[in-house]
């Protein structure tokens, strides 16, 4: 069930590999949906810096995960969480303002200390969430995940669009891997102007390779009496006490950090 698509390991490897793949699904769904409602809900910068040690150590120390890995992984999504922190940062305006500005011809790009601070407590906070559903994706199976989501009554429509979509992007990550591989063995990146026409030219038959890679996809299913119902076969995993109060206690953790620390200016 763990697999590799075109030299990028899936993600469900990392869950197939996890020493947390035997606890209760639905109990790690609800208990990662749970913190996550909390942390968004306290938008407290101790309170996301708690969780963002609590998952680290979930994952690396009880589950075994790499921490070259793991941290890997979680400052992939960084990059567009800064960009869209920007807006926040930064403000332009006709006029002079702001603690720290920048004069662009007949406009200023200004800042200020608050705006700093809002903006580094949004980062935390976000990556902190970023990291809870991290969690989870790493020590649960992609199909245990959606068989909780069905136990919950999460509407049928979202959850088939979910699995397919998840397993599609590996589809088309391979199709990619092996246009430009193939590219690269034709001196396809020789240079700068050779290699925006390569660029080109896989984004243009992507499309093509993605439609015929989805109607394949689809009489695979059919040809495995597919009658509109993603059905998978799925271990009876019970309920440990000792997770349910390790659960309870960490999100105690969260309460106490939160009255602890209403009362500082950050």
């Amino acid at each position: 069930m763990a697999h590799q698509h075109g030299g990028y390991f899936s993600i469900d490897l990392y869950a197939f590999k996890s020493k947390l793949k035997s606890i209760n699904p639905e109990f790690k769904l609800i208990s990662a949906l749970l913190t996550l409602i909390l942390t968004i809900i306290f938008n407290n910068i101790f309170v996301s810096v708690y969780v963002l040690f609590l998952m680290f150590f979930i994952s690396v120390n009880i589950g075994g995960m790499d921490f070259k890995e793991y941290i890997s992984i979680l400052l992939t999504p960084l990059s567009f969480i800064v960009l869209a922190s920007i807006g926040i940062a930064l403000g332009i305006s006709a006029e002079y303002m702001g603690e720290f500005h920048i004069k662009v011809g007949f406009f200023y790009i200004y800042t200020s200390k608050d705006q700093l601070i809002e903006t580094a407590k949004l980062i935390i906070k976000v990556l902190a969430c970023v990291s809870v559903m991290q969690g989870l994706i790493l020590s649960t199976m992609p199909y245990e995940i959606i068989n909780a989501l069905r136990k919950l009554h999460v509407p049928k429509l979202i959850i088939e669009l979910m699995n397919l979509i998840y397993r599609f992007i590996f589809i088309l990550i391979e199709s990619y891997s092996n246009m430009k591989n193939s590219a690269m063995s034709r001196m396809g990146y020789h240079n700068f102007k050779t290699s925006i026409s390569t660029f080109g030219n896989i984004a243009s038959n992507i499309l093509v390779v993605s439609l015929k890679k989805a109607n394949a996809y689809y009489t695979a299913m059919e040809a495995r009496c597919f009658d509109g119902d993603l059905n998978f076969l799925e271990d009876k995993k019970i309920l440990n006490k000792n997770h349910i109060l390790f659960v309870f206690i960490s999100i105690l953790f969260m309460f106490v950090i939160w009255l602890f620390t209403l009362g500082f200016n950050i």
